[in-house]
């Protein structure tokens, strides 16, 4: 053989071998931290690098198939639209979060679930991500019969189940709309179970589908890790979410309760010290505005449970259902300066009120909210154990119960210095059964109503005290000894309207029931120990002596 044939017969042997082995569909970029990557579905290509506008990736498969490093950018060209799941993998640091945001102009670049994914946008077992500036949608198909297209569905969804705290997410002017998620109720009579809508599913199951979603699990319900998956600095802000089904935000903690699950305590209590309670820390809902008006299952707006350290600030909540914001095994929750209106009872729900902390509640101050035309303005429904401080909001034109007392005997409220305006309803303040044996403190607020004799429940532990009772003639409490019965002398007619989100919440549509000079209500008031610092307008506590109301007259 020479040797010519010989390099021969080797040249075509490692062909064939070459030509055996696979070929890479693309080529990897070099890995390294703070690096830009780009995608564009109309002119990107997937074998590119990603590396700048004009070598960007098309797909989503692409970015999923990526971990990116800390300080990483993912960039989504404006105008884009994509179908299915946006899942890139890695985790950001402390100080270098990772980015999913949009370059160039238009429209924000649109991520599609189109019902065929759980979650159009997932994160799972990651930590220091930034999303901003999309437009996230899943919505199914409908399928002829109302509610039979829903299903396990969220728009945007942050999970983890690895038993670690996983930290730093900002989600921050998102689009989240039209999410036909199912609507699974903790309680309730299965005789009302309907397409779409599922009672007695218990914690685990239940009400953990729509827009923004953040929640906790583990790998086997049979066999749970030692060790809670929990969830920390978590700030959702500046966003719009409209017709999401269960709930525009959801955030929960796993107990273990569902069939066949080993429980582990973790998302329900049943004592405030209880020291299997592992809530997600440091929440921060800020900004945003949530609305439902077409769709028969968008229920809560906000549903916020587990938690512990939260701000739920400057938000417009409109036409949603059961509840506009809700806590819910949550301790030190301050909501305040947010819009509330229009509530209505949706998917079999009881409720439908603007602001509901509820069971198991303790250290939750509710202040400068507006609530307005919702069922009940706020319902205090702190079953097992709670406490609540509710002071200087105005409580409007709500249909059934301005104020509703719906606690157990273990809970305690103090509602002070709130304004409360009735031209609608025959109760005023109302509370039945074993509710009345909660302690209430009703102090400094005005009570104005237009329908005569709006009811305002008393028993033993409904304490009223100091509170001026103005308009057609109401049953005064015989309890409140210094009650005030006198007009109140707003400054003018309470208008119409709601908030938008470019205008947010419309606090100032309020300030039409300021006291003019004059009114019984200034200087008239008792004194609240740490009462705040301000009142509902930003008016400095105390100019002279207490006023009673949601307003300090200033001079």
């Amino acid at each position: 053989m020479t040797l010519t044939s010989s390099w021969i017969r080797l040249f075509i042997l490692t062909a064939a071998v070459a030509l055996a082995m696979p070929q890479a569909a693309y080529a990897e970029p070099e890995q390294r931290a703070n690096t830009a990557y780009y995608v564009d579905a109309e002119r990107g290509n997937d074998a590119a690098s990603g590396l700048d506008a004009t070598r960007a990736w098309r797909t989503l498969d692409r970015v999923n198939r990526t971990t990116f490093q800390p300080g990483d950018r993912i960039l989504l060209r404006a105008g884009g639209r994509w179908t299915g799941q946006l899942w890139p993998k890695g985790s950001g640091g402390t100080t270098a979060p990772i980015t999913i945001d949009r370059y160039g102009n238009g429209p924000a670049p649109r991520v599609d679930g189109a019902g065929r994914v759980a979650d159009a946008v997932r994160l799972a077992n990651q930590q220091f991500w930034t999303i901003r500036n999309l437009e996230v949608t899943n919505q199914a198909p409908a399928a002829g019969t109302p509610g039979a297209n829903l299903g396990d569905l969220r728009g945007i969804h942050v999970t983890g189940d690895n038993g670690q705290r996983l930290e730093g997410f900002v989600i921050d002017r998102v689009h989240v709309h039209d999410v036909t998620g199912h609507v699974n109720w903790i309680g309730g009579d299965t005789a009302g179970n309907a397409p779409g809508i599922t009672f007695k599913t218990g914690w685990d199951r239940s009400k953990k589908t729509g827009g923004i979603v953040f929640d906790t699990t583990v790998p086997d319900p049979a066999a749970p890790p030692a060790t809670p998956t929990t969830l920390h600095r978590v700030t959702i802000q500046n966003s719009v979410i409209t017709n999401t089904s269960f709930a525009g935000i959801s955030i929960k903690q796993y107990a273990g309760d569902a069939p066949g699950a080993v429980p582990t305590g973790w998302g329900i209590r049943t004592r405030p010290d209880d020291p299997k309670f592992a809530p997600h820390t440091d929440i921060v809902i800020r900004g945003n505005y949530i609305s439902h008006p077409d769709t028969a299952y968008g229920c809560n707006g906000m549903y916020i449970t587990n938690v512990r350290h939260a701000v739920v600030e400057r938000n417009v909540v409109h036409r949603t259902g059961t509840s506009g914001i809700e806590t819910y095994y949550a301790d030190d929750v301050t909501i305040q300066f947010n819009e509330v209106s229009e509530t209505q009872k949706r998917a079999g729900g009881a409720d439908s009120n603007g602001i509901d902390p509820d069971k198991s509640t303790t250290r939750q101050v509710v202040q400068y909210n507006y609530t307005h035309d919702n069922g009940d303005g706020i319902l205090l429904c702190q079953f097992s154990f709670g406490d609540v401080v509710v002071r200087y909001n105005v409580i409007a034109r709500n249909i059934r119960y301005q104020i509703y007392l719906h606690s157990d005997p273990a809970s305690v409220a103090k509602v002070y210095n709130n304004t409360i305006y009735n031209d609608r309803s025959q109760y005023a303040i109302y509370g039945y059964g074993t509710s009345l044996q909660s302690t209430y403190d009703i102090t400094n607020n005005v009570v104005y109503s237009t329908v005569p004799d709006a009811a305002l429940t008393t028993s033993a532990t409904v304490r009223y005290n100091n509170n001026l009772y103005g308009g057609a003639a109401l049953p005064v409490p015989a309890s409140d000894a210094k009650a005030v019965v006198a007009d109140p002398l707003f400054a003018a007619p309470l208008g119409q309207g709601t908030g938008t989100p470019e205008s947010g919440p419309r606090l100032d549509t309020a300030f039409a029931l300021k006291v003019r000079s004059g009114s019984r209500a200034i200087d008239t008031g008792a004194t609240i120990s740490d009462p705040g610092s301000r009142d509902y307008a930003g008016t400095r506590l105390y100019n002279g002596r207490p006023d009673i109301g949601a307003f300090e007259h200033a001079g």
